[in-house]
């Protein structure tokens, strides 16, 4: 694992522990379509449908998308569920900086 993948780790597990996350392509779309997102995170293996909406209203609300660089089980267990997530919404980051790393990864 690379030092910036690390970085992703930790701070998808703190925005996920100390703030508002909401898991699962429909409600990531129906929140970003609300402008309550601020930062879309997709699983490397996420259908290709489901990349295409969200890149597509992610680029209209000038919200930025960070791929995960691992499966959604591996997404999905990094943040402790028992199941795959192939997307996920960063509402509030908490004390994370999910933020600076996604403005980092998209110069």
């Amino acid at each position: 694992m690379s030092i910036v993948q690390t970085d992703l780790v930790k701070a998808l597990q703190t925005a996920y522990r100390t703030g508002r996350v909401v898991i699962g392509y429909k409600r990531t779309l129906k929140m970003l379509l609300h402008g309550k997102v601020r930062l879309v995170v997709l699983a490397s293996n996420s259908p290709p449908e489901f990349k295409d909406d969200i890149r597509y209203y992610a680029k209209l609300s000038n919200v930025p998308v960070i791929v995960f660089p691992g499966t959604n089980i591996e997404l999905g267990t990094l943040l402790g569920k028992p199941y795959g997530i192939s997307t996920l919404g960063v509402i509030d980051p908490g004390q994370s900086n999910i933020l600076e790393l996604a403005g980092e990864s998209r110069k």
